[in-house]
């Protein structure tokens, strides 16, 4: 029952931080990224925004569910541009706050945790791009019962259409909790589909 209560009161913050995030910046690009694996589904709202930075940041939320009734919302921004040069190659920097619920364990997990991203396009008719970000959170911006917090991701995605990209990748996400242990949220690799618009 608590879950329930919990998830119902969490998917009514998310709305409101959907449209609240995502109406001032309604004529600015957007994609949503979606990623399934065997055990977790994981949806992202991406907002470009070139007003924050010369070379463009991202403003992201987003929302990972398990198959043990875990769940992890994200809300962060990322400020990226392009290497010195003409190469093929973006870097981002930023913060991400995450919230969530360990259901296995009944923890919450909170944290706000600084990170890096890097992507490389390979150009051609049909670019392909490989990349990985890595955020992590210590225990001083660490709260709830979590005292470290680490996400990173890498992947290989090709644009299929002119308003598509399918990628293939693995996440891990692991909590070390304050009661003691480490808790894997995400270990797995996934498949997922980005729609611009």
């Amino acid at each position: 029952m608590k879950t329930q209560n919990n998830l119902k009161t969490f998917k009514a913050a998310l709305i409101t931080s959907v449209v609240s995030l995502a109406s001032p910046f309604a004529l600015q690009a957007a994609e949503l990224e979606l990623a399934l694996s065997n055990e977790t589904a994981a949806a992202e709202l991406i907002v470009d925004s070139s007003s924050i930075a010369s070379g463009g940041a991202d403003l992201r939320l987003g929302l990972l569910f398990t198959e043990d009734d875990d769940y992890l919302t994200s809300a962060g921004l990322l400020v990226r541009g392009a290497a010195v040069g003409e190469r093929p190659i973006a870097f981002g920097l930023g913060a991400v706050l995450y919230y969530g619920n360990v259901d296995g364990v009944d923890a919450n997990v909170g944290a706000l945790a600084l990170g890096f991203g890097l992507k490389y396009v390979i150009p051609g008719n049909t670019p392909i791009g490989l990349g990985g970000e890595f955020f992590f959170a210590p225990d001083i911006t660490s709260f709830g019962d979590t005292d470290q917090l680490l996400d990173f991701r890498l992947r290989a995605e090709i644009d299929v259409l002119p308003s598509a990209t399918a990628f293939i990748g693995y996440r891990g996400i692991n909590a070390e909790l304050s009661g003691g242990g480490d808790y894997d949220i995400d270990e797995n690799i996934h498949l997922g589909i980005r729609f611009q618009f």
